[in-house]
């Protein structure tokens, strides 16, 4: 089985790059600073350069438009333009950082959490989808707990 690690839209890092708020949230300002930690950024799926690389941090919800209740919390994308991730296999800037799967059924309602083992993430998927309920899943980051990136069956 197949699968597709999916980061946030280009529509949306380039809106927040160009209005510095939350397309989202529109009361909600975006801020820019030197990155003081790995991130990654949720558009290229690569970590930051600490104290040099600059990163925008805004509200983002990851399941606007697929589950009824909001999950908003705080994201972080490059400052200056990167090109979205997009692959068929686990995003190479993602191994080694703490991470976490979130298995969710299709009303939403959250079934398994694991952490990923680095080196076994595409087994560690599988085994999530193999379960026929799981709909889609959530990498989040395993340390603040902040949302990375939407994984889908493909």
């Amino acid at each position: 089985m197949e699968y597709k690690v999916i980061p946030i839209s280009e529509k949306i890092a380039h809106d927040v790059r160009r209005s510095m708020i939350s397309p989202q949230f529109p009361s909600l300002p975006a801020f820019s600073s030197v990155a003081t930690g790995y991130g990654p950024c949720r558009c290229c799926l690569e970590t930051f350069k600490e104290g040099s690389e600059f990163r925008t941090s805004f509200t983002y919800d990851p399941v606007e438009g697929i589950l009824d209740l909001p999950q908003p919390g705080p994201v972080f994308i490059h400052t200056s333009n990167c090109e979205r991730f997009a692959g068929d296999s686990f995003p190479n800037g993602l191994r080694g950082i703490p991470m976490y799967l979130e298995a969710f059924d299709k009303g939403g309602m959250l079934r398994q959490r694991v952490r990923i083992d680095d080196g076994r993430e595409d087994e560690q998927i599988r085994s999530l989808f193999a379960d026929e309920a799981v709909g889609l899943m959530h990498i989040r980051n395993a340390e603040a707990g902040c949302f990375i990136a939407r994984v889908e069956k493909s």
